[in-house]
């Protein structure tokens, strides 16, 4: 039996919504100390430990090919389980933990983004799914 409805962390990036599945969400936190790593691609801001696990710290703004925002102390920083590894997200903002109706979800089938594993038609936008287990696997 399929479940009715899935639960995703909203985040904005740009002007964008996205939503990322509570099962692989460590923690949400402030922007914390990192420590940069020389040679780095661009996206990578450095590294970080959170709970004895060291991670890398991804700007998805950056990522995404959007223009560098500057970040301040309440910058919101994503944690999250991947399939390979615990990676930290920047992002623009934080919103809710919200429900989703199954039936409301797209699978990206066209692969317009290899980040992106599915949409959900929302009553009044679109919310992109992210894929975080792709994030940080073509570009470190």
């Amino acid at each position: 039996m399929s479940e009715k409805f899935k639960r995703y962390l909203r985040c904005r990036i740009g002007q964008q919504w996205y939503g990322i599945d509570v099962d692989q969400v460590i923690e949400v936190l402030n922007l914390i100390l990192f420590t940069e790593v020389l040679g780095a691609a661009a996206h990578v801001l450095g590294m970080m430990t959170l709970r004895a696990k060291v991670m890398p710290v991804l700007d998805l703004r950056v990522y995404f090919s959007l223009d560098d925002k500057r970040l301040n102390l309440d910058t919101p920083v994503i944690a999250v389980a991947t399939a390979h590894k615990s990676i930290a997200l920047v992002v623009d903002d934080v919103d809710d933990i919200i429900e989703v109706d199954t039936s409301m979800i797209i699978p990206n089938e066209d692969n317009i983004s290899p980040y992106i594993i599915a949409s959900a038609r929302l009553s009044d936008y679109l919310l992109m799914l992210l894929h975080v287990d792709a994030l940080g696997m073509d570009k470190q």
